[in-house]
C-alpha cells in the first residue's frame, strides 16, 4: 500500500544513551571550563547517588541532559529535557510526550528547586 504524498511516514530520532558516570565526566570537564554547569553536575551525582540511574536512561547536548525510560532514547518522546541557565540561575524543564505532539510539561524553577522538582516529576510519572 503506498504513503499518500502529504503524509510522510514518522522516522523515529534516536539518540545514543550514554552512562551516567561518562554524563558526569562531561560536566566536570565543562564545569573547568568555567561553564556554570554545578548545578546539572549535583542532579546527575544525585540520579546516580540514589540507584536512579538504574532505571533511567540519559543523554547530552552540551549543558541540556534529557532524560528518560528507554534505550534508546527519542529526544521527542517520553523524555525530559533539563537545562540550567547560569545567567538566572533558573532550571528550566521540558517534557516531550510523543512526537509531533506539544510539549506536555513546562516549568521554569530558581536554583535551588532543581532536584526536589526532578523528583517530584519522575515520581508523577511513576519512572
Amino acid at each position: 500500500m503506498k504513503t499518500p504524498l502529504n503524509i510522510q511516514k514518522y522516522k523515529a530520532q534516536t539518540a545514543t544513551v550514554r552512562p551516567w558516570a561518562e554524563i558526569e565526566q562531561n560536566y566536570i570537564s565543562l564545569k573547568n571550563t568555567d561553564w556554570q554547569i554545578d548545578p546539572l553536575l549535583q542532579l546527575v551525582r544525585h540520579i546516580i547517588e540514589t540507584n536512579l540511574c538504574n532505571r533511567l536512561f540519559a543523554f547530552t547536548s552540551h549543558d541540556k541532559l534529557v532524560v528518560g525510560i528507554y534505550d534508546p532514547m527519542e529526544w521527542n518522546r517520553e523524555a525530559l529535557h533539563i537545562e540550567f541557565d547560569g545567567q538566572t540561575q533558573k532550571w528550566f524543564f521540558k517534557y516531550y510526550p510523543k512526537p509531533n505532539e506539544p510539549i506536555e510539561f513546562e516549568r521554569k524553577y530558581t536554583a535551588d528547586k532543581g532536584i526536589e522538582k526532578f523528583d517530584k516529576f519522575i515520581k508523577m510519572m511513576k519512572w
